[in-house]
């Protein structure tokens, strides 16, 4: 499973598995000791967008975010969350930093079948939200103009 994949799942979908995943690595007498570089702390970063018509990019506003860095034994690990949420940015670094250390693979084919469950049920949930809102769609090019 990518980075990608996996960080979406835990972001995404439910927070109880970011939090197993952590407890494990707190339990596991073999892992090093956690160490937190940097506290969860809010931020607030701006947010870009692409204006439609010419393409260019321009700053929409600020989001509120939650970051925290991380090092398990030799690896360091970054949680970043959108909203105030500093446990769960935490648990993020922590899962980050531990998937990418020299243990990262037998972490990876431990957790694997619950991140690919996870993410498919995201999946899932934006499918049906896709199609929820695709009910609603108009065609305004159909629509005629009576005089």
């Amino acid at each position: 499973m990518k980075r990608y994949e996996r960080t979406r799942a835990l972001v995404e979908g439910d927070p109880a598995l970011a939090r197993a995943i952590v407890c494990e690595v707190e339990r596991d007498g073999a892992q090093d000791a956690v160490a937190v570089l940097d506290e969860p702390r809010e931020e607030l970063v701006m947010v870009q967008a692409r204006e439609t018509a010419q393409g260019s990019l321009f700053f929409l506003g600020e989001a509120l975010t939650t970051s925290c860095r991380v090092r398990v034994g030799d690896a360091v690990g970054l949680g970043l969350v959108l909203g105030s949420d500093r446990c769960r940015a935490y648990e993020l670094a922590v899962v980050d930093a531990v998937f990418s250390g020299a243990a990262g693979d037998a972490w990876a084919s431990r957790w694997d079948a619950s991140l690919r469950a996870e993410l498919a049920r995201v999946e899932a949930r934006d499918q049906r939200e896709a199609r929820r809102t695709a009910a609603t769609k108009v065609d305004f090019s159909t629509m005629k103009v009576e005089a």
